[in-house]
C-alpha cells in the first residue's frame, strides 16, 4: 500500500477535517437543513472548541459515549477519558480488561463507508510482519468491533495508546534540534518499512502499570460541558448527556512517555499496484507531481516524508496556506528552491503575479523589496526555531 507519512507522535491525534471517505449519505446529512431548529442548528453552542461537532450527534453521525462507560463483547472496555476527536471520529483512552492494559478505542460515525478503512486493510496483510526493521514505529490497530447504538452502526478500531504530538513536546527540550534528528531517523524507518511492504502512507504512553484511579489523577478528572438543543430541549437518544474535553497531553508526566515515534493514521494508504486519483491530505505537503498531475506514487511519499522532517527540525511547516490555495504552496516551493521545471512551470497560470518569466522575483517598484523573497532551507529552520521558541504568538510562517 501507499500514501503519504501520517502524523509523526510521541502521541494519538485527530485525524483530518476534510477526509475522502466521507461517503456521500454523509455529506447529504451535513447539508440537510434541520426545519425545526433555528439556523438549522440542532444544539446551542457550548464553551469548548476544542471538541467534536456537536452537530454531528444524530442518526448517521457519532456514537454517544460518556467516562464509564464499558462497550465491546463482555464490557470488556471501559472508557476512562477522552484522547481527541475529528470530523470522522472521537477517541478514548479506555482500560482494556481482557489484555490488562489502556487502548486507544477510535469509534467512527454511523454514515461512514464500511468497506474502505484503509487501517483493516493494511492490518489484514497476512504477509505483514511488524518485527521487521522499522515495524516498531507504525502504530495499527490491534482489533476492531462494531457497535450498534442510537445514531446507527460504528466500526471501532482498538489502537495503541500514544503520548502527544512531536510539536506538543518540543518546548521541553532546551535544545529540540538533537531529539529531532532521532526522531527524523525513526519516522524514515516506518516509512521505509511500509515501502518494503508495498505499503504507501498517502514514544507510546506507558500507563499500563497504573490502576484506574492512578490514571484518573495524572490526566486529571474529564472537564464536561452540557449539551442542549437549540431550543433548550432535552436532547435526544443520539447525543451524549454532555461533551467531554480531550486530555491535555501537554501535561502528562514524562515519565509515562517512551522515546519511540510512532507513524498514526492510515486513512489515506493504498496499495502500491493500484494508486488512487487523488489524496486528501493537507496541500502544504503535496508534491509537485501531485498538484500538477494528481500523481500519487513514491514521489509525493518522499516529499511529504521531507515536509515532515523540515517541521520536526524548525518546528514549523514547510509550506503553509490558510485556505487551501495550491498557488501559495507553489510559490513557497519556487521561494525555496526556484523556478519550477518543464513542464510544470508555464502550466502555473499565478507564476506572472510574482515571477518573471525566467523565475526571478518580481520587485515591487513601491518598496524596492521582491514580492517573493527567496530563502534557504537553513535560513527557514532558523527563522522558523527563533520565533517558535521566543514568541507567545507561535512559529512563523514563511
Amino acid at each position: 500500500m501507499s500514501g503519504v507519512p501520517a502524523y509523526v507522535t510521541c502521541a494519538f491525534v485527530e485525524e483530518p477535517e476534510n477526509h475522502p471517505e466521507t461517503s456521500s449519505r454523509h455529506r447529504e446529512l451535513l447539508s440537510e437543513p434541520f426545519d425545526d431548529h433555528p439556523d438549522g442548528k440542532l444544539y446551542s453552542p457550548g464553551y469548548f472548541d476544542d471538541v467534536e461537532d456537536r452537530e454531528e450527534y444524530k442518526p448517521g453521525g457519532f456514537h454517544p459515549v460518556h467516562p464509564g462507560d464499558n462497550l465491546g463483547r463482555d464490557n470488556r472496555f471501559r472508557v476512562i477519558h477522552k484522547l481527541g476527536n475529528g470530523a470522522l471520529s472521537t477517541v478514548w483512552l479506555c482500560r482494556d480488561y481482557e489484555k490488562s492494559k489502556y487502548v486507544a478505542l477510535k469509534i467512527i460515525i454511523a454514515d461512514a463507508p464500511r468497506d474502505v478503512c484503509s487501517e483493516l486493510k493494511v492490518v489484514h496483510r497476512k504477509d505483514l510482519d511488524l518485527d521487521q526493521a522499522g515495524g516498531k514505529h507504525i502504530a495499527l490497530p490491534l482489533d476492531h468491533f462494531w457497535i450498534d447504538g442510537p445514531s446507527g452502526s460504528h466500526l471501532c478500531q482498538v489502537l495503541p495508546v500514544s503520548g502527544p504530538r512531536v510539536p506538543v513536546i518540543w518546548r521541553t527540550f532546551p535544545d529540540p534540534s538533537k531529539p529531532a534528528i532521532n526522531i527524523s531517523l525513526q519516522v524514515t524507518s516506518g516509512l521505509q518499512f511500509l515501502h518494503r511492504n508495498g505499503i504507501r502512507h498517502g514514544g507510546l504512553s506507558d500507563l499500563d502499570g497504573l490502576r484506574e484511579e492512578q490514571v484518573a489523577m495524572e490526566l486529571g478528572e474529564p472537564r464536561k460541558e452540557g449539551l442542549l438543543t437549540e431550543l433548550d430541549e432535552t436532547p435526544g437518544p443520539s447525543a451524549p448527556k454532555y461533551i467531554v474535553q480531550p486530555i491535555n497531553l501537554e501535561a502528562l508526566d514524562p515519565r509515562h512517555l517512551i522515546d519511540l515515534a510512532c507513524i498514526i493514521d492510515f486513512g489515506e494508504s493504498y496499495d502500491s499496484s493500484s494508486p488512487p486519483e487523488g489524496l486528501g491530505i493537507p496541500p502544504g505537503c503535496c508534491s509537485p507531481e501531485l498538484i500538477f498531475d494528481s500523481l500519487v506514487g513514491i514521489a509525493s511519499d518522499i516529499w511529504a516524508l521531507a515536509c515532515t522532517i523540515y517541521e520536526l527540525r524548525s518546528m514549523s511547516r514547510l509550506c503553509e496556506t490558510w485556505d487551501g490555495d495550491d498557488d501559495e504552496v507553489i510559490l513557497q516551493i519556487v521561494r525555496l528552491l526556484g523556478k519550477l521545471p518543464e513542464p510544470w512551470w508555464p502550466f502555473w497560470d499565478a507564476r506572472d503575479r510574482w515571477c518573471k518569466e525566467d523565475g526571478t522575483p518580481i520587485v515591487d517598484p513601491d518598496i524596492g523589496i521582491a514580492f517573493a523573497t527567496p530563502f534557504t532551507v537553513d535560513e527557514l529552520i532558523a527563522l522558523g526555531v527563533h520565533f517558535r521558541i521566543g514568541s507567545a504568538t507561535g512559529p512563523w510562517v514563511p
